[in-house]
């Protein structure tokens, strides 16, 4: 590869002084029935080549200067990607072509990643706006492991075969969005802003992630907190670092969930450019997944105590600030064996524990916010997707507004 000139050097490094995460997801092994036949667990080792895979991200920061992260965590396998581009979108899998930006690694177009490790590109100039979607493209060539995503939450996939990475739109037959919204590869969009901004990583499962949020135009309660920052100027910006099914002492329970939230903590919190602070919401899964507390994966209270008193000192001792926000309700909820007297109880435990608790920079009480008054235990109806465990819009609205914006003043 070539070697960087020092102007050349000088930007990557003022990039990596300034730009903060401006869209990031938490990457996850493989499963979609889109590429496997067998339910999961299949262990099936499915590659594609000859593939341009499309991915939309709605970034959360503007300025002029991109880079793009990309991630092999789960890949045993290098990764080879022949081509990487990213545009502003219009509509669909449509580009605007004029602003359509090929990306280059230490110089060189294309790039390999080794198994288990991530790559950034070098900047490129585009600008971008806050709120506005930009889509990401890579192209294989060569067979590709389909290794690592990040599968159900919050985006649309397209893909097509042969190298479009430039085409200002795939075919319309081409176009598949049945693969949902599985994001191949890409693991943050960084962008350069005009002043710093403090990075907040929103870490959790599938309430943070945004199960049930409609691509394009739903959002997630972290999303709602990042307009709320930005209508107050203050200089944080959040990113979602959530995992539907993700447990907090357990890997998930279908490979599809995650890495347990302990176990990912470093590379996804702690990781993060600019990283300043980190709101967790995790432990229902925990809960919920367990099947009764004779079994292996049982997790009481105190165990999620102390789970959380770890996080507070890992957080702590790379001077980042941690809030804590206590679990929602989930009486009722539609899933088998999700839900037992004896769990609610754990969590109530749980959550008295936190609000009380003096080991963190501040509680948020999302329990309080969506909890039914007429009916303890129970979201509220119009807070309920249906399934009687994840919020809908309005309750993922309720959960952004119950923080306090006091919280973020020592970004001032």
């Amino acid at each position: 590869m070539l070697p960087l000139s020092r102007r050349a050097l000088a930007v990557v490094l003022s990039l990596a002084l300034m730009a903060p995460a401006a869209w990031a997801k938490s990457p996850m092994p493989t499963w979609h029935p889109a590429f496997y036949a067998a339910p999961e667990p299949s262990g099936a080792d499915v590659t594609a080549k000859d593939i341009t895979l499309r991915q939309i991200v709605k970034v959360s920061v503007g300025g002029e200067r991109v880079r793009l992260r990309l991630s092999n965590a789960y890949g045993d396998k290098p990764l080879r990607l022949k081509d990487v581009h990213i545009a502003r979108r219009t509509t669909g899998s449509g580009i605007e072509v004029a602003s359509d930006r090929g990306l280059t690694f230490n110089g060189a177009a294309g790039v390999t990643i080794a198994p288990g490790a991530y790559v950034i590109s070098d900047p490129a100039d585009i600008t971008v706006v806050a709120g506005s979607d930009l889509a990401v493209s890579v192209y294989a060539k060569d067979p590709v492991p389909l290794k690592t995503v990040h599968d159900i939450q919050r985006g649309v996939l397209y893909r097509a075969s042969g190298s479009l990475a430039a085409t200002a739109q795939f075919p319309a037959e081409t176009i598949d969005i049945g693969i949902g919204n599985a994001f191949s590869f890409i693991s943050a969009v960084e962008v350069a802003s005009a002043k710093p901004l403090s990075t907040v990583i929103a870490f959790g499962d599938s309430i943070t992630d945004g199960y049930g949020i409609t691509p394009d135009t739903g959002r997630t309660w972290p999303d709602v907190l990042n307009a709320r920052l930005r209508d107050a100027k203050l200089p944080v910006n959040v990113i979602n670092a959530g995992i539907s099914g993700n447990r907090m002492l357990h890997h998930g329970t279908w490979a599809r969930f995650g890495t347990g939230a302990l176990t990912r903590f470093d590379r996804d919190v702690l990781a993060q450019p600019n990283g300043a602070a980190v709101i967790v919401l995790i432990g229902i899964n925990d809960l919920g997944h367990a099947k009764s507390p004779e079994s292996e994966d049982y997790v009481s209270a105190q165990d999620l105590i102390g789970g959380l008193k770890q996080m507070a000192l890992r957080a702590r001792a790379h001077n980042m600030k941690i809030y804590v926000a206590t679990l929602t309700p989930f009486k009722g909820t539609v899933f088998k064996d999700y839900y037992t007297d004896h769990k609610e109880a754990e969590r109530q435990t749980l959550n008295a524990w936190l609000r009380q608790s003096q080991d963190f920079d501040g509680v948020f009480d999302f329990d309080r916010a969506l909890e039914d008054p007429a009916r303890p235990g129970w979201l509220r109806a119009g807070y309920d997707l249906g399934d009687h465990l994840h919020p809908n819009d309005a309750g993922a609205a309720a959960m952004a507004h119950a923080i306090p914006l006091t919280a973020f003043d020592w970004a001032k």
